[in-house]
């Protein structure tokens, strides 16, 4: 009973700080941070987390470089492919001619797979393991 009662009561105030959050989360909160600049944050941490993990350059510098360009625009869900390939193109495209950064995308299509990726635009799975 006394369980029950627990429950039902952090339950209530959960619904009740619900609403709170959900208001606060149109606002700036103090310092300037908006929701879309944190979440900007935890994935530069991420990157630099797991370029540390990996001992990978090419992770810690995309993380420096959106470390320096937070803003307070929302990324939102991919609106383009999000497969491999097609990411590398756009990223050549996006590259305008400079030759360090084709070549770093080549580099990376010349790798190996050892995994997958769920493309958001069609949300199909796609697992594929090369072993090496």
């Amino acid at each position: 009973m006394k369980t029950q009662l627990i429950a039902v009561l952090a339950g209530s105030v959960l619904v009740m700080n619900l609403g709170v959050a959900l208001a606060a989360e149109e606002k700036p909160v103090e310092g300037g941070l908006t929701p879309a600049v944190v979440e900007q944050i935890d994935v530069a941490n991420k990157l630099i987390a797991l370029g540390d993990a990996r001992k990978d350059p090419v992770l810690l510098i995309a993380a420096a470089k959106l470390q320096k360009s937070l803003s307070a625009e929302a990324a939102g869900s991919p609106a383009e492919s999000t497969a491999t390939n097609a990411v590398l193109e756009r990223a050549k495209k996006l590259a305008a001619g400079r030759k360090d950064l084709i070549g770093l995308a080549d580099d990376v299509a010349a790798q190996k797979t050892k995994g997958g990726y769920i493309d958001a635009v069609s949300g199909q799975y796609r697992y594929t393991y090369t072993p090496r």
